[in-house]
């Protein structure tokens, strides 16, 4: 490592998950404690390999309930990741479990105000059990982050020596190491030993620079006790549309419609956009888009997941109730594409 390398600093913000996991056996890979450990004691333990590397802050995150488990939390920690940034340090790891991962990733790329590298991981085996990934995991992390080589990126993932936007990062298995992919777009790069190659950029790198950091989400402006309510229904065969309407009566300012409604559940949804909900259309596949329907008062989430799509809508709908605008939200944040 480079003399710059040597002098990084890196907060390294734990919130639990299994990376911080422990199993009562080295063969229990799928029975653990998760977020037993700190920290503080993840980086000890690769202390030798991190000399050099980077200076590390460690950094435990408890949200309510320890983790990352509500919206409120996903708030915290991306004020969190910010304050750290403005405070001095050149990057930022955080380790999180990966449920949650993929919509940790995209929150903090939406919100997060620094340019600064963002770098998210996790693990699928516990630190002590054989063959885990979470040592590895960490360790890469951390190195590309320590690299400045991921600024002007927004938030990546790294996983599984792969380096992934988060706007696109997906995971695809509950169980396996290489779970997470870039669904059709593919990797941005691999991080492979000291090697760290970067073959494309995600198209936010061109809002590098830019005073507001290519965001409208700010944070300080945005209460955490008064995000919007914002569901997600699920489209099958012959779907009832109850779910929706119940969404409608609950208050529920914002619903994403995962797939093509069944005919009932395209009938509440009309009643429901003319009362006021906002719809947002997404596909329910792993791949391929959902362009603007024409309809009034429905917004299409192009390739944007589902869960994605929710939470882009949440932001959305905290700084806007106009449908418009929100359209045009959709549109810059995204979808952002070069040219």
């Amino acid at each position: 490592m480079n003399e710059k390398t040597n002098r990084t600093s890196v907060a390294v913000i734990g919130s639990g998950g299994t990376i911080a996991g422990l199993a009562a056996s080295r063969s229990d890979f799928q029975s653990y404690r998760g977020g037993a450990l700190k920290t503080a004691e993840l980086l000890d333990a690769l202390a030798a390999e991190l000399d050099g590397v980077a200076r590390t802050e460690p950094i435990d995150f408890e949200g309510e309930g320890g983790g990352c488990r509500t919206l409120r939390d996903f708030h915290a920690l991306s004020t969190l990741v910010d304050t750290h940034l403005a405070a001095g340090a050149d990057a930022a790891v955080v380790l999180c479990g990966t449920r949650q991962l993929e919509e940790v990733a995209y929150w903090l790329d939406l919100t997060v105000r620094s340019p600064k590298p963002v770098v998210v991981t996790g693990a699928f085996r516990p630190w002590n059990a054989l063959g885990s990934d979470g040592q590895a995991n960490l360790h890469n992390a951390v190195a590309l982050a320590a690299s400045g080589r991921t600024t002007g990126f927004g938030t990546v993932v790294a996983l599984n020596d792969r380096v992934l936007s988060a706007r696109d990062a997906a995971k695809s298995d509950t169980l396996r190491l290489d779970a997470f992919r870039g669904r059709e777009w593919g990797a941005l790069g691999v991080v492979d030993e000291r090697n760290i190659r970067l073959l494309r950029a995600p198209a936010r790198v061109l809002l590098h620079g830019r005073p507001e950091w290519g965001t409208p989400f700010d944070l300080t402006r945005i209460d955490p006790d008064r995000l919007p309510r914002t569901e997600i229904a699920y489209s099958y065969t012959d779907a009832g549309g109850e779910a929706v309407a119940a969404f409608a009566r609950s208050g529920v300012a914002g619903v994403v419609m995962a797939g093509d409604p069944s005919d009932r559940q395209a009938g509440a949804l009309r009643e429901a956009v003319g009362a006021g909900l906002v719809v947002v259309a997404a596909g329910r596949n792993t791949t391929g888009a959902v362009y603007d329907p024409g309809v009034p008062g429905i917004i299409a989430a192009e390739d944007l997941t589902p869960q994605k799509a929710r939470l882009l809508l949440t932001l959305g709908l905290a700084v806007t109730d106009d449908v418009h605008r929100l359209r045009a939200l959709f549109r810059e944040h995204g979808v952002p594409e070069f040219g």
